[in-house]
C-alpha cells in the first residue's frame, strides 16, 4: 500500500454531495461538513494507518496543542486533499513538498488548517490565520480533475526544491540550488497576497524581480542589460501565453528600481506635502501585482518543467553541453526550432492548469 498524506484546509462548504469523491486511484477529495469529527478520525485511520499505538493519542485532543486537533478545530475544517505521499527521499513526510506544488497549481495561496499522516493529526500553523484569509476562497473544484492529477505525478520530482531538507540539499548542483532559492522566495510572496502597505508595497515588485533574475539570469558573466536578457529569454518560455509580458516585466523592473533606488519615497514625500490626510498616501496597485505574481507563478512552473525535461533529455537536438534552461533559453531566442520545442513542452504543463 503507497504512503498517503491528508490535507484539510478551510473555506466555505463545498459543492460535493458524497463525503468523498474519488479523482483518481490514490486522489481524493473529501466534504469534510458530512463528517462528524468521531466518523473523520476513524476514516481516516483506516486510510492511512496509524504507524504504531504510541501515536494513537495524536487524533483527537480536548484541548489545542500541535498534534491532534479538538472537535471545534476540526468544525474549521471545509474539505481536504487525500494524495500520495512518495516524494522522493523525503523526511518524515512530504507535507511540505506537496503543499508548494498545491500552491503551484493553485491561482492563489492555500491556508492549509491540518494535514494527517501516519504520525496523527498535526495543525498547521500559518503566520496569516486561515479563518481571515482563506474562509471565503472555494478552491477545492480545482483539484477534482484528471488534469491536476497528471500535473501532480509530472512536477513531483520537481517538488523536492520546495523546502529544506539538509541531506538532500548537500547534493544539489549549482543549477538545482537556483531551483530551490526560486521556490523558496515564491512561497514568501504568501505574506503579500490579499494585503498591501501603502508605503512599501513596491516591496512585492522587488521580491518578484528576484525570483525571475533568480531563474532566468543568475550566474550571467555579463552584468549589462540583465532587464534586457531576463525578458527574452522570459518570451522564449512564456511568451507565447502572454503577449505583452516584456513591456509589463520592464514596467515591473521600473517599479523595483523605484523602490530599491528610493526614488518612489521621494514622490511619495512631494505628494504628502500636497495633501496631510491618509489619502495623501500612494494607493497600491492590486491588478497589476496580481498579474505580475501570476506572470512568477507560470514562469516558475514552466522553468520547473523545462529543468526536468532537460534533465531526462526529452529536448531533442541539444548538445549536451548545454546543463542549464537558462543556457537552453539563450540559445532558444535565435533557434526557432528549439523554441517551437520548448513552447510545445511548456503548453503541455499548462494545459493542466486551471485558467
Amino acid at each position: 500500500m503507497k504512503e498517503q498524506i491528508f490535507i484539510a484546509l478551510t473555506g466555505p462548504a463545498i459543492n460535493q454531495n458524497s463525503k468523498v469523491y474519488k479523482i483518481a486511484e490514490g486522489y481524493e477529495c473529501w466534504n469534510l461538513k458530512k463528517f462528524e469529527f468521531d466518523d473523520f478520525i476513524h476514516a481516516i485511520k483506516k486510510q492511512i494507518p496509524p504507524i504504531n499505538k504510541n501515536v494513537l493519542k495524536n487524533y483527537k485532543v480536548d484541548t489545542s496543542s500541535q498534534f491532534g486537533a479538538t472537535r471545534e478545530e476540526f468544525s474549521k475544517c471545509s474539505w481536504g486533499l487525500l494524495l500520495p505521499d512518495i516524494v522522493p527521499e523525503s523526511l518524515v513526510n512530504s507535507y511540505g513538498e506537496i503543499s508548494f506544488l498545491l500552491n503551484l497549481y493553485s491561482p492563489n495561496f492555500l491556508y492549509s488548517y491540518l494535514h494527517v499522516t501516519d504520525f496523527g493529526i498535526q495543525l498547521i500553523r500559518h503566520r496569516k490565520n486561515p479563518m481571515l484569509y482563506f474562509h471565503r476562497q472555494n478552491q477545492a473544484k480545482l483539484f477534482k480533475s484528471k488534469k491536476f492529477v497528471k500535473y501532480f505525478e509530472k512536477l513531483l520530482p520537481q517538488s523536492v526544491y520546495g523546502i529544506w531538507h539538509r541531506d538532500r540539499c548537500k547534493n544539489w548542483d549549482r543549477e538545482e540550488w537556483r531551483l530551490f532559492v526560486a521556490s523558496l522566495l515564491y512561497q514568501e510572496l504568501k505574506d503579500y497576497e490579499f494585503e498591501k502597505e501603502a508605503i512599501t508595497w513596491q516591496r512585492e515588485a522587488a521580491d518578484m524581480i528576484t525570483i525571475l533574475e533568480s531563474l532566468f539570469t543568475a550566474e550571467d558573466s555579463i552584468n549589462e542589460e540583465i532587464g534586457y536578457r531576463l525578458r527574452k529569454r522570459i518570451a522564449a518560455l512564456i511568451g507565447f501565453k502572454f503577449r505583452d509580458i516584456e513591456e509589463d516585466i520592464k514596467q515591473l523592473y521600473r517599479e523595483r528600481s523605484k523602490f530599491i533606488h528610493g526614488s518612489f519615497f521621494v514622490s511619495v514625500g512631494k505628494e504628502a506635502k500636497k495633501d496631510d490626510s491618509v489619502t495623501g498616501l500612494p494607493l497600491p496597485d492590486f491588478g497589476f501585482l496580481y498579474k505580475h505574481k501570476e506572470y512568477v507563478r507560470y514562469a516558475l512552473i514552466a522553468y520547473l518543467n523545462l529543468a526536468r525535461q532537460l534533465k531526462q533529455s526529452k529536448i531533442i537536438g541539444v548538445n549536451s553541453e548545454i546543463k542549464r534552461p537558462l543556457n537552453l533559453l539563450e540559445k532558444s531566442i535565435i533557434d526557432l526550432d528549439l523554441r517551437a520545442q520548448i513552447i510545445q513542452q511548456t503548453k503541455e504543463i499548462f494545459s493542466l492548469i486551471p485558467q
